[in-house]
């Protein structure tokens, strides 16, 4: 009775749901006494007050074993009885407590991955229509200028569409189709102006099977072409993207040319969209496992981002 009405009436009513824990402990002391009285009713029944000389005249052996108990009948609700029921109360409402708590973390933990689940598919959602815009433009390009090579960059940007409509539903992708994106998205960069623009990309990866997260590194790329001065067709204008990986880590660096149409309020260190984005998406997959560094320095932007695969 003691566990029954602790566990499925006191404590979910008023130890947990309403947070009375006032009442709670007025509740609990009214239980003890309400089982000490209840203990007393039973060892009264057990023990009914008789006329003890008939009774012992009639039952002469029962003399010496009974005249204990019906002396010190009182011992048990208020001695042994009493510590008894105060060990039940404590022990059920630990363990009701305990159990709460084991469900409460576990709705926590489970609210926790399906935000975080959600946050990650809204911020993919995302780059789809920013990198189509983009896209477009790329492919506007090159049908102006009625260039050979149109066919084989309209093949690579399927490949690129490929990757971004069916690999990035996946969680993890390998490095090496990252890189594939990465090395077309530069090519319809180059494209934009006949010359050889100033663009190295130095790659020094052990692993191509290594797995990250899709579309990753892309938005540092884009964002070094936008506030670089390759659009502007300056001879001084560069891009500089290493990728380095081994066992520890991932390592990416991006350094560009400081535009002289940058202004303040369009500041890169300060992220625009596709920026913010990763740095949101960096810290739903690789909490605390990854360092980004984006700094202004007098005559280029620099981007350096390292991610701890076994920190």
């Amino acid at each position: 009775m003691i566990v029954l009405v602790n566990s499925k009436v006191l404590i979910p009513k008023l130890f947990i749901a309403k947070s009375k824990k006032a009442w709670y402990v007025v509740s609990v002391i009214l239980l003890y006494i309400i089982t000490i009285k209840v203990s007393l009713y039973f060892s009264e029944m057990m023990f009914p007050l008789l006329d003890q000389e008939t009774f012992f005249a009639e039952n002469e052996h029962l003399r010496e074993p009974l005249k204990g108990v019906l002396e010190y009948k009182w011992i048990y609700p208020f001695g042994f009885g009493s510590v008894f029921i105060l060990l039940t109360i404590i022990i059920s409402t630990i363990l009701t407590v305990s159990e709460y708590d084991n469900k409460r973390k576990e709705k926590e933990t489970k609210l926790k991955e399906e935000k975080m689940e959600a946050e990650l598919k809204f911020l993919r959602s995302q780059i789809n229509p920013h990198f189509l815009f983009n896209a477009l433009n790329n492919i506007y390009s090159l049908s102006y200028m009625n260039m050979p090579t149109a066919p084989d960059k309209i093949a690579q940007l399927s490949e690129m569409l490929r990757y971004l409509l069916y690999d990035c539903n996946e969680e993890r992708v390998e490095l090496s189709k990252e890189i594939s994106y990465l090395h077309n998205y530069i090519d319809f960069q180059q494209m934009k102006t006949e010359d050889n623009q100033n663009i190295h990309f130095d790659i020094d990866v052990k692993n191509n099977n290594r797995l990250i997260s899709p579309v990753l590194l892309e938005p540092f790329v884009e964002n070094a072409f936008k506030y670089s001065r390759l659009e502007e067709e300056d001879d001084e204008g560069y891009v500089k993207i290493k990728l380095s990986e081994n066992d520890q880590s991932l390592n990416f660096c991006v350094i560009n040319s400081k535009s002289k149409n940058t202004a303040k309020n369009n500041d890169p260190t300060k992220g625009g969209i596709g920026i913010k984005n990763v740095q949101k998406r960096l810290k739903l997959i690789y909490p605390n496992t990854h360092q980004l560094t984006i700094s202004e320095e007098k005559e280029h932007f620099e981007v350096k981002l390292v991610i701890h695969f076994n920190a």
